[in-house]
C-alpha cells in the first residue's frame, strides 16, 4: 500500500509543485503510529477511494485531496485540538502556495461540529464519516478499532462518551450533508449507530 499511495501522493505534489518526498516522510511517519488502530493510512486510503467516486462534486479537487491526506496527520486521543494542529501542519507544508487556508478550512470541517461552511466542507465531512454507513461487520471492526485507540479510558467512561458522540450524529436532521452520500449511507449509518448505542448502554453502570 505504501508504494501505491506514495506514488499517488507524489503525483499530487508534482501537480501542485510541492516537495512530495518531504511531505511523504511526514505523512507515513504519522499515520504509521501503531497506536492508530483506525486513524491510519487505511482510513486515508478509504477516504481517497470514496473521493475518487465523488470528485466531480468538489469545487476544488486538489484542495480536497490534500485535505484528505492531512486531516488526521495529528491524532492524539488525549487531546481536543487534533484538527487544528493537523490544519497547522498542512498550512506549513503548503506555505509556498495559495492552498493553505482552503485546505485548513476543509480539515477543520472534520471536527464535525456545527454546519459545514461550503459544499466542499460538506463533502469532506461526509467522506470522513462514510464508515458509519458501512456493512455491519465492517462497522463493528471500526467501532472496535476506535475503542482500541481509547484503550486508556475506563470502559464505562468510554461507553458514556461514545454514546454522546453517536447521539450527536443521530440528532442531526441527516447524518450526511450531501444528497448523494445521504442516499447511499444514511439509513444504514443510523441503524449501525443505534445498534452500537444499545450495546454500549449495557456497559454503563
Amino acid at each position: 500500500m505504501l508504494t501505491r499511495f506514495s506514488t499517488r501522493w507524489l503525483a499530487l505534489c508534482d501537480q501542485a509543485r510541492l516537495d512530495g518526498a518531504t511531505g511523504w516522510t511526514k505523512l507515513a511517519s504519522a499515520y504509521s503510529d501503531p497506536a492508530r488502530a483506525y486513524h491510519n493510512l487505511t482510513h486515508v486510503a478509504d477516504c481517497l477511494r470514496l473521493f475518487d467516486e465523488y470528485a466531480h462534486l468538489a469545487g476544488d479537487p486538489m484542495a480536497m485531496e490534500l485535505a484528505i491526506w492531512f486531516h488526521d496527520i495529528v491524532y492524539d486521543t488525549r487531546a481536543h485540538d487534533n484538527e487544528e494542529r493537523s490544519a497547522e501542519v498542512a498550512t506549513d507544508f503548503l506555505s509556498g502556495t495559495g492552498l493553505g487556508p482552503v485546505v485548513a478550512d476543509l480539515i477543520l470541517a472534520t471536527r464535525h461540529d456545527g454546519l459545514p461552511a461550503s459544499p466542499d466542507a460538506s463533502l469532506i465531512r461526509d467522506i470522513d464519516l462514510a464508515i458509519l454507513g458501512s456493512a455491519p461487520g465492517v462497522y463493528d471492526s471500526y467501532a472496535h478499532a476506535i475503542r482500541q485507540e481509547y484503550g486508556w479510558v475506563p470502559l464505562a467512561d468510554y461507553a458514556k462518551g461514545r454514546i454522546r458522540v453517536l447521539e450527536s450524529f443521530l440528532g442531526r436532521p441527516a447524518v450526511y450533508s450531501t444528497p448523494q452520500m445521504s442516499t447511499r449511507f444514511g439509513d444504514l449509518a443510523r441503524k449501525n449507530m443505534e445498534r452500537e448505542i444499545a450495546s454500549l448502554a449495557a456497559l454503563v453502570g
